[in-house]
């Protein structure tokens, strides 16, 4: 007994041996990738990757394999949220059965639940970022990734323990472009040095690599966005970022917020582009705001090809022969229905797609990172 004992200590300490020296390896083939890319993730994300028995690295392990049973996870502003929730909700642009890009007259994403992890304690991430730093706002939104994965939840504010059962997240949707400057980088390490699988969709990071990840380059963007980030600096940065990426030379940005004027957005966008000096067509237009429709502007966009048009004598020269429009909403709804369905993570489940709702709440005596995610029906205000 005593010496099957002793063999049974024995394996136990060769396993912990050989966890610990794989977890150091994996850490020093990130701070390796780090370097050549220039860029260091945070003390959060090497916390967890170096402690192979604490309880976050446990939960982020275990989704090495997907199944279908989780939620799809939308995080941010509770109104980004909203937005992308019932666009999710209403999306029918696949032929379910060949998943060709033609509706169908059934939702996408039947049978599926799209959980909103509402945020309107550190929104807006723009204030946040400023005053808290740069560092804080990327350890937060990594501390907002592993509480979507998590199976608890808080019952109320009064809950700090987390008792309430919810499904984790099959798929994340970062819906703020502040969190891809100061958030995705570190998730995405962080998930590879655990081998957690669970894709982490950006609707920002798809509108940029749509324009210089393909055969087609593009070196005249204009981008359309909410009036919330424009001006702000957030998608100038992340757009010089994937130039020097992708190693373009000579491409240019214009921005705009998205106007007011519904029927005529577009229009107002180009008077926008010529009020400001600049004279050269415009290769593209990047629209990243899920309000707007991509038809309209492209029923626009005609209306400025037809010659017997007087739209056509104003803003004909605005546009290259080739000019075109995309959207991220687009790209994110069609990403987000072929990842499923490649990865089968459907739920086929006979029903609408359900949206859920949790609200995010300083832990009362934590650190100003430490949040309880409450269902919003709970949260009391």
């Amino acid at each position: 007994m005593d010496f099957l004992y002793f063999c049974n200590l024995k394996e136990i300490f060769m396993a912990k041996t050989i966890s610990v020296f794989l977890a150091t390896l994996l850490l020093a083939a990130s701070c390796t990738e780090q370097v050549q890319s220039g860029r260091e993730t945070i003390d959060y994300v090497l916390s967890i990757a170096g402690s192979p028995d604490s309880p976050e690295h446990s939960l982020l392990a275990g989704k090495s394999k997907l199944t279908p049973d989780g939620d799809i996870y939308i995080m941010g502003s509770p109104e980004s949220c909203a937005l992308l929730g019932e666009s999710f909700k209403e999306c029918d642009r696949f032929d379910n059965v060949r998943a060709r890009r033609t509706p169908d007259g059934l939702k996408d994403f039947s049978g599926e639940t799209f959980s909103l992890m509402c945020d309107p304690e550190y929104t807006p991430y723009a204030e946040f970022a400023n005053t808290a730093g740069s560092r804080s706002m990327r350890e937060l939104m990594a501390r907002m990734a592993v509480a979507s994965l998590d199976d608890k939840c808080n019952v109320s504010i009064y809950d700090l323990e987390g008792n309430a059962p919810k499904r984790p997240a099959k798929m994340i949707i970062l819906s703020d472009p502040w969190m891809l400057l100061d958030g995705k980088f570190d998730i995405d390490t962080l998930f590879a040095l655990t081998s957690c699988k669970v894709p982490v969709i950006s609707p920002q990071e798809l509108l940029f690599d749509a324009v210089f990840g393909g055969d087609k380059k593009y070196f005249n963007i204009g981008l359309m966005c909410d009036s919330l980030y424009s001006g702000t600096g957030v998608y100038e940065e992340l757009f010089r970022q994937k130039v020097a990426q992708h190693g373009l030379m000579e491409a240019k940005y214009f921005e705009a917020a998205t106007p007011q004027d519904t029927l005529h957005r577009l229009a107002s966008f180009l008077d926008a582009y010529i009020e400001s000096g600049r004279t050269e067509p415009l290769d593209v237009l990047l629209v990243d705001d899920w309000s707007v429709d991509q038809k309209d502007l492209l029923d626009e966009l005609a209306l400025i090809r037809d010659y017997s048009k007087e739209e056509s004598m104003r803003y004909g020269k605005t546009v290259a022969p080739d000019f075109t429009v995309i959207c991220s909403s687009g790209l994110t709804m069609g990403t987000c229905y072929l990842q499923l369905r490649q990865s089968s993570l459907f739920t086929h489940r006979i029903a609408l797609p359900e949206l859920k709702s949790y609200t995010l709440r300083p832990l009362p005596g934590g650190s100003l990172l430490q949040f309880l995610m409450i269902p919003s029906e709970n949260v009391q205000n």
